[in-house]
């Protein structure tokens, strides 16, 4: 979820957040501007330390000086990738993009009594999905004919997208209009769901119902659900 233009219903929910806190991050950026890096969370009114331990994952910076910040690495794993990247003489960046690179982490070497080697290999897992990169061409098939805007779309309407970002609560799909649409992990498939990485993939193309369009608040319900 992009910190910087996600709505408050977007927000409450991600992890650790709920409504008044989805309300007092987008408060605190009318306020003070956009986010440049996710440590600015903590200055949030009322968003403590286990609501920033949950919550930090699944927010992404594009434009932050930390490229961490646009990676799905947790901040208390950003001394790990940076050690990493010293022991291979490149920058957290270059890792970040350079799939060679990542084979080349040993990781058993970065083992400590606080991390162990599941951790560690789900932040190499990490590393291969940063933020999401337009120019990685993954619009190589046609969105629905006539499907320019929200105001193009009806409830019931059936369309094909692609996966741009997965979350603890669903997955967010591009059908061609400038806003992502949020399919519910309740709507994912017609069985229950625990997981919503266990469905779909970043990229992947899929086939989505329209289930309602909020034209003012920007949001756009989706469902996989009997497709």
């Amino acid at each position: 979820v992009n910190l910087n233009t996600a709505s408050k219903h977007l927000l409450m929910y991600v992890s650790g957040l709920g409504p008044q806190l989805a309300k007092n991050i987008v408060d605190f950026r009318t306020e003070n501007g956009e986010f440049s890096s996710r440590a600015q969370l903590k200055k949030v009114p009322r968003l403590g330390e286990k609501a920033f331990e949950q919550c930090a994952g699944f927010l992404r910076i594009a434009d932050a000086t930390n490229p961490l910040d646009n990676s799905a690495v947790h901040p208390e794993s950003y001394h790990v990738v940076e050690s990493m990247a010293k022991d291979l003489n490149c920058t957290v960046a270059e890792l970040l993009k350079d799939e060679e690179l990542q084979s080349k982490i040993e990781i058993k070497r970065y083992i400590t009594e606080t991390v162990g080697l599941p951790t560690l290999k789900d932040i190499v897992a990490e590393l291969a999905k940063p933020g999401r990169d337009p120019r990685q061409g993954i619009r190589v098939f046609e969105f629905a004919e006539g499907i320019f805007s929200m105001e193009d779309l009806v409830p019931g309407m059936v369309v094909p997208g692609i996966v741009t970002n997965i979350t603890n609560f669903g997955a967010f799909v591009d059908i061609g209009v400038k806003q992502d649409g949020l399919v519910h992990i309740s709507q994912m498939a017609d069985r229950f769901v625990s997981n919503p990485a266990d469905v779909v993939k970043l990229h992947q193309h899929v086939t989505v119902k329209v289930l309602e369009v909020d034209i003012p608040r920007k949001r756009i319900q989706l469902s996989m659900k009997g497709i």
